[in-house]
């Protein structure tokens, strides 16, 4: 039973640490290109076709490495985007956010619960092809 009750923990502890991505269709999809190449802009280039909004979230503890959840956003961004046909994402917004997490714990004979604050990271921007 402690083996199961900690195969889980490590389960969701892999899966928190993940930056889950989405999209909206907004216009054309093309066939799939790869993430490497998958270009980030802060601006808009001059010609480009609309694809879809793309977003990723990741949520960390405070004390992990900032520039880390920010990879690994833009990986996510930058693989949703792929998947659809872009060659490009346009950054619209960044945003975090303080979250409190309640996680309980059991060893077998007594349970506790603790609040475990985290910063929640959320990006999203416009995936497009450029010309």
């Amino acid at each position: 039973m402690i083996k199961l009750a900690t195969c889980l923990l490590l389960c969701g502890l892999v899966i928190s640490c993940a930056a889950p991505s989405s999209h909206v269709i907004t216009g054309e999809v093309r066939a799939a290109t790869l993430a490497s190449d998958v270009a980030i802009y802060t601006e808009q280039p001059a010609k480009f076709s609309e694809i879809a909004i793309v977003s990723a979230t990741n949520t960390r503890s405070l004390n992990a490495a900032d520039q880390a959840a920010i990879d690994d956003i833009i990986n996510a961004l930058q693989s949703e985007a792929a998947a659809l046909g872009a060659n490009g994402i346009i950054v619209t917004s960044v945003s975090e956010q303080l979250i409190t997490d309640r996680v309980y714990s059991f060893d077998g004979v007594q349970g506790s619960v603790r609040d475990v604050e985290k910063l929640q990271k959320t990006a999203q921007g416009l995936a497009v092809f450029i010309e």
